[in-house]
């Protein structure tokens, strides 16, 4: 309060801010208030308004009818009656910070238990998510190893599989790479030599039953490498598609016995505003007796209408 309300305040019951932690009820005794300067108040304290810890309630800085002189800026004014003794008004200062404190309890508990139940619906949402691979059986039909779908039932030879697998090694209690040698007969990433059995567990990630994986599977290697240029070239990754028609993958499923195939693949990109579209244009001769024949085109085209080309074919190879 200000000089003229402390003159007024003299002789009456005020709040006395003596502590951070700790408000106490004083008697105004006296003003010193030189010019230019703060004023000063002296106070006798009479009894306790309030405290925050239970530390400063069993250590207050100042004692019953203790007299302090203090700047005016920690001397509030007080309009109510203060009947307690000092004794009387500590215990009703306790009481209040007890209860403020179990409504903070009771607030906090409240509060973990929300922070509960969403970690656990988090979790939970994550150990729902969707698994991004597909799990396999190694069994054993007309005399051909099989790889066994267990969700779906679905079946599919492993002799000529194109996709990478991983195997789950019991000794290792982890999953391992490997690759197909012949029958039941595998091989690790590091070379090893390893013999699989019925029930042995196999699985491969979705992704590759994607028709652009799959496309990006029957490509050579500087096929590959020229897309991906072309699609460095234009700003996009693989993660802007938002369509692949795989005409070479549908024809594969289709045709048994066919050893010639040729047509256009369909692929289309978007980044925000920006689009390019992709025509792939193969041709593939298989033989038994030497290599294949192989033909790509890449035609690419922007929304600005701008065009690239880039064609690949293993030359050294006759149709």
């Amino acid at each position: 309060m200000n000089r003229k309300e402390a003159m007024e305040h003299k002789g009456s019951t005020v709040l006395v801010n003596a502590h951070p932690d700790c408000v106490y009820y004083g008697k105004l005794l006296a003003i010193d208030a030189p010019d230019n300067k703060t004023w000063q108040g002296t106070v006798r304290m009479t009894g306790i308004h309030s405290v925050k810890t239970a530390h400063i309630a069993s250590h207050l800085p100042y004692g019953e009818w203790e007299e302090v002189k203090l700047s005016g800026t920690k001397i509030k004014p007080y309009s109510g009656t203060f009947t307690r003794s000092y004794r009387a008004s500590l215990l009703y200062a306790i009481r209040a910070l007890e209860k403020e404190t179990n409504t903070s309890i009771y607030e906090l508990e409240e509060e973990r238990q929300q922070l509960r139940d969403m970690r656990l619906e988090l979790g939970n949402k994550r150990g729902k998510a969707e698994d991004p691979y597909l799990y396999f059986h190694l069994t054993e039909e007309h005399g051909e190893v099989v790889l066994k779908e267990q969700s779906q039932n679905e079946k599919m030879l492993l002799e000529g599989c194109p996709f990478e697998m991983d195997w789950f090694d019991p000794a290792q209690n982890q999953w391992t790479k490997i690759a197909h040698d012949r029958q039941w007969a595998f091989k690790t990433a590091t070379g090893r030599k390893v013999r699989l059995q019925t029930k042995d567990m196999i699985r491969i990630h979705k992704e590759q039953f994607e028709p652009f994986q799959i496309l990006l599977n029957e490509l050579e290697s500087p096929s590959k490498e020229s897309l991906a240029r072309l699609l460095h070239y234009y700003g996009f990754q693989r993660k802007h598609m938002v369509q692949c028609h795989n005409t070479l993958l549908r024809q594969l499923l289709q045709s048994e016995e066919d050893q010639h195939f040729q047509g256009v693949n369909f692929m289309t990109f978007q980044k925000n505003d920006t689009f390019l579209t992709i025509q792939h244009r193969f041709e593939r001769v298989l033989h038994s007796d030497r290599d294949d024949y192989i033909y790509d085109r890449f035609e690419c085209t922007s929304e600005r209408n701008e065009r690239q080309v880039i064609t690949y074919s293993n030359m050294q190879t006759s149709k």
